[in-house]
């Protein structure tokens, strides 16, 4: 069965490569005239090396920065100033690079939900969305103008967040994963995917804000900035969010992208916590990254870029937990193609006042991704 499951995906992914060489002389038709349909989606890969400081493996993951994907989007132009859509997007990962460990290398594909929703897009009253989706809140800590997130971004262990950090002191494994201390008790993103209503602005010079609310009583509020400075970009998002479980949480995040190249981005989240233990403290986050954009050879852009980042009390709130994550990035544009290569290497460091000596998480990585 997996065999021939495996052969499906193979036959499916090859059909959509063909697609998409011959997208100019392909057209997609719905069912309905008055309905514009689109097909859309990518294949990101990467082959990871990690090494504990006790073991070390080679992983082969879809790369969990831009997971593999296929979308497909439906609208119609119900009037000159408002548009009817829907979207139905899929998310497929074999081995997802945040999840697997050095017990566990191999983990079965399979199709989650990215999207499910409609949406009434105004120009002058702005966008009603209604279904499954991201929220006002998403990756309001990840603005990132480098050309280099799709290998390291704020998001630091959606590589290499299923390992565990071993203690040298007692000889053994912590039960703690790098993504349990990165993005355990703080979120990058704000609010994840839910069954939400989200509304946003029309722009007004640059700037867009946004509400959602959502199941279990979910609710954040965004305000975003994009616009252009004297041929330098600069972009901008802060959010409020309420995940409930007596948490609230502020997230943000910038990027300036210089009509030189060289780019700066920033990025930081706190989180209340309402039932705090006896000398605890609130999770939070400082993220920064430096980076340059180039075109060193004829076929694209080339982006490199180094980032720091210290997370606190992100999986335990009283034990002074301070991780940091250090990482080199580096991406190939291949225009032509529609397509990027990348590389990386992440350090992970962790210490807390437990007494344990944690030995460094090493990870070098590197893949391809295809849109189309």
């Amino acid at each position: 069965m997996m065999k021939n499951a495996v052969q499906n995906i193979s036959i499916l992914s090859a059909a959509l490569l063909l697609c998409v060489s011959a997208a100019s002389a392909l057209e997609i038709k719905s069912g309905n005239d008055k309905v514009h349909t689109k097909v859309y989606g990518e294949l990101d890969r990467a082959v990871m090396y990690a090494d504990d400081g006790q073991q070390d493996k080679v992983f082969h993951v879809d790369n969990s920065h831009s997971e593999s994907r296929v979308g497909f989007r439906g609208e119609v132009a119900a009037s000159n100033c408002l548009t009817v859509g829907g979207v139905l997007e899929l998310k497929w990962e074999s081995n997802p690079g945040r999840q697997v460990s050095m017990g566990e290398e191999t983990i079965a594909g399979e199709f989650t939900p990215e999207f499910t929703e409609l949406y009434f897009d105004h120009s002058s009253a702005g966008k009603l969305s209604l279904g499954y989706g991201t929220t006002a809140s998403y990756e309001s800590s990840e603005v990132d103008l480098s050309g280099t997130d799709i290998i390291g971004n704020a998001g630091v262990a959606d590589l290499g967040g299923g390992l565990k950090f071993y203690d040298a002191a007692a000889k053994k494994y912590a039960d703690l994963t790098a993504d349990e201390v990165f993005h355990g008790g703080i979120s990058t993103v704000g609010l994840d995917e839910i069954n939400r209503v989200l509304y946003e602005t029309p722009s007004f010079g640059g700037f867009t804000l946004g509400a959602s609310a959502g199941e279990e009583d979910k609710v954040d509020f965004s305000i975003t900035y994009s616009g252009d400075l004297g041929g330098n970009q600069l972009e901008a998002k802060a959010a409020w969010s309420n995940p409930g479980d007596g948490v609230t949480q502020l997230n943000g995040s910038a990027s300036l992208l210089l009509n030189s190249g060289l780019n700066f981005t920033v990025a930081a989240s706190s989180k209340d916590v309402d039932e705090m233990p006896v000398n605890g403290d609130d999770p939070s986050l400082l993220y920064g990254k430096i980076g340059q954009q180039c075109k060193l050879f004829p076929v694209g852009m080339t982006a490199i870029s180094v980032d720091y980042g210290l997370f606190k009390n992100a999986a335990v709130l009283d034990a002074e937990q301070e991780a940091t994550a250090f990482g080199v990035q580096l991406v190939q544009e291949l225009e032509k193609y529609s397509s990027q290569l990348f590389a990386g290497y992440r350090v992970f460091s962790l210490e807390d006042n437990t007494g344990a000596d944690y030995e460094d998480i090493s990870i070098i990585s590197a893949g391809a991704r295809i849109t189309f």
